[in-house]
């Protein structure tokens, strides 16, 4: 995978934590320094953990599809990218998120990380090495972090005002790569 690959996933793979993190900073008033930094921490280590851990399982059952791998791969990423776009455009009532305690922290971290998930096993499946496998989790834990980070500072001000373009864009990236898989696999 190359520099523009790994950054545009690991781009992609953080704008619902951006998203999330601006809308659940919304309630809590002023934010101090520690919110910041825990909220960051706490998105960026679980969306690292569960591409990882999709990675891994994605490896483990690779050899059993091999032939249709990067099919796969591209059929998962343009669900979730697809996804993204879907809600980013479509009208209706956002929903609110919690950022108070470590639980709903890492409840929401959880629900932005599902898709890392998804994507780990497709990039198994597409035969992704380790090494660049690590250098991607790295540069997604903390490029999350960054967002999150960004997020929880800005807000409200940000968030509704860029929340769905960055999101739909996110989504578009994911299909993008996707596509670049399954050319790869013609």
């Amino acid at each position: 995978m190359d520099i523009i690959g790994i950054l545009l996933m690991a781009l992609s793979l953080s704008v619902d934590s951006l998203v999330v993190s601006m809308s659940g900073s919304v309630t809590l008033g002023k934010v101090g320094w520690r919110r910041v930094l825990a909220v960051a921490l706490v998105f960026g280590a679980v969306q690292a953990f569960l591409l990882m851990a999709g990675w891994l399982i994605g490896a483990s059952v690779a050899s059993l599809v091999h032939k249709v791998a990067h099919f796969i791969g591209f059929a998962i990423l343009l669900y979730i990218g697809g996804s993204m776009v879907w809600s980013a455009v479509r009208k209706g009532q956002e929903e609110k998120v919690d950022l108070t305690g470590l639980a709903h922290l890492f409840l929401a971290a959880v629900a932005t990380s599902i898709d890392a998930c998804a994507v780990g096993v497709s990039l198994a499946m597409s035969d992704v090495p380790s090494g660049d496998m690590w250098v991607l989790t790295a540069a997604v834990g903390l490029t999350t972090m960054a967002a999150a980070s960004a997020g929880t500072s800005c807000g409200s001000i940000v968030g509704r005002r860029f929340g769905r373009p960055a999101k739909a864009l996110g989504g578009l990236a994911l299909v993008a790569i996707g596509v670049k898989l399954l050319c790869g696999a013609l």
